[in-house]
């Protein structure tokens, strides 16, 4: 499997491989869609004061997983999880699909609180690339009002055209 680099916050905007920007409405988090090869890097930063030190500082987190992954992403929330079973969408009570796309295994979850104040969302997970600080798999989450309401979801379905035509 493909290993990456920490994303420098820094300098992201600038990097060469950045093909969308997204600046979140309701936070001072930033995300960033790369292309590197065969794999799309997904990163969120923000300039953060510490209000106890006062000290400054950028935070970062970032995914990867492969480009076709983001197809299968928009793919399946269109496809799945907004039609009804009777349509081919997800059997009824069931809130996540898992896929293996080029050897890594993806999972989109319906999940609850995705804002951190009660409003659902959905999470993206790479099954099998796991977080540098612990055991759990690296994860993304995005809220309904991001995705749906602020944008988010136009400039993921636009990148998801540009791979699916070739163009990235």
């Amino acid at each position: 499997m493909k290993q990456f680099e920490e994303i420098d916050p820094t300098n992201v905007a600038n990097d060469l491989r950045t093909v969308a920007k997204f600046k979140e409405v309701d936070s001072d988090y930033t995300r960033y869609l790369l292309i590197d090869g065969s794999h799309l890097i997904l990163a969120a930063t923000r300039y953060h004061l510490n209000p106890k030190t006062k000290v400054q500082r950028w935070i970062s987190g970032q995914i990867e997983f492969p480009k076709q992954g983001l197809v299968w992403f928009c793919d399946t929330l269109k496809n799945k999880f907004f039609k009804s079973e009777a349509e081919g969408g997800l059997p009824k009570g069931t809130f996540g699909t898992t896929t293996e796309i080029d050897g890594e295994r993806l999972k989109i979850f319906r999940c609850a609180n995705a804002d951190g104040q009660g409003g659902p969302g959905y999470s993206l997970t790479t099954l099998d690339r796991i977080e540098e600080r612990g055991s759990f798999p690296k994860e993304d989450i995005f809220s309904d009002k991001m995705l749906f309401e602020d944008g988010l979801m136009g400039i993921f379905q636009r990148v998801a055209n540009e791979i699916q035509a070739g163009k990235l």
